[in-house]
């Protein structure tokens, strides 16, 4: 079994924490907001998934099979992400900024969020939340009309909340992203793609 599904119970209520939702555990089903979390293939059958309104997400390296698996049940694909990890010790944790441009992080109640500012302006933020020795990083974005900088404020985010999730014994990074931005951290040393994150409506 992949590390991806051992820390499952781990890393989706942290998910749901970085979207300011409460999660619930619940048989094999994490339940965030209005969605069911599950894992496919495993324990996710019929009944689980259909018995609630609402969206149902499947967290699978098997993106054919969950998708016929959840078309069965008369939903459709509304939205694809990626789940990527890295183990802490393996990134460069120094932010590496423009000039003129600074790294600001607060705690909140549910997560921590770092913001880059440039000419002291806000351009790009995202957001952390810890679980046990492992982190959840989600929720990366760049203001438009800074895309030569997306790539290098990235990685300065990053590099931020990952020396946070380090501090404090987060071992390993779990990075909720979508499928373009996963695509630059393919690119990115220390990154892989642990599984597909998708969700289906009725």
């Amino acid at each position: 079994m992949a590390f991806w599904q051992d820390a499952f119970y781990d890393w989706a209520p942290a998910w749901a924490a970085v979207q300011d939702q409460e999660s619930e555990v619940a048989g094999n089903v994490v339940t965030i907001g209005a969605q069911r979390v599950m894992m496919w293939p495993g324990d996710a059958d019929s009944s689980a998934a259909s018995e609630a309104s609402g969206s149902l997400v499947l967290v699978t390296e098997d993106v054919d099979g969950a998708t016929h698996f959840a078309q069965s049940l008369g939903l459709r694909a509304t939205r694809h992400q990626v789940l990527l990890n890295a183990e802490t010790d393996t990134l460069d944790l120094v932010p590496d900024l423009p000039p003129d441009a600074n790294l600001a992080e607060a705690p909140l109640e549910n997560f921590d969020l770092v913001e880059v500012a440039l000419f002291d302006r806000p351009v790009a933020r995202g957001r952390l939340s810890l679980g046990d020795e492992l982190a959840v990083l989600a929720e990366l974005s760049v203001d438009d009309g800074h895309e030569e900088l997306v790539h290098t404020l990235e990685q300065a985010m990053v590099a931020g909340l990952g020396e946070e999730a380090f501090t404090h014994g987060g071992d390993t990074l779990f990075l909720v992203a979508s499928e373009e931005q996963a695509a630059r951290f393919d690119a990115v040393e220390g990154w892989s793609r642990a599984a597909e994150i998708l969700t289906f409506e009725k």
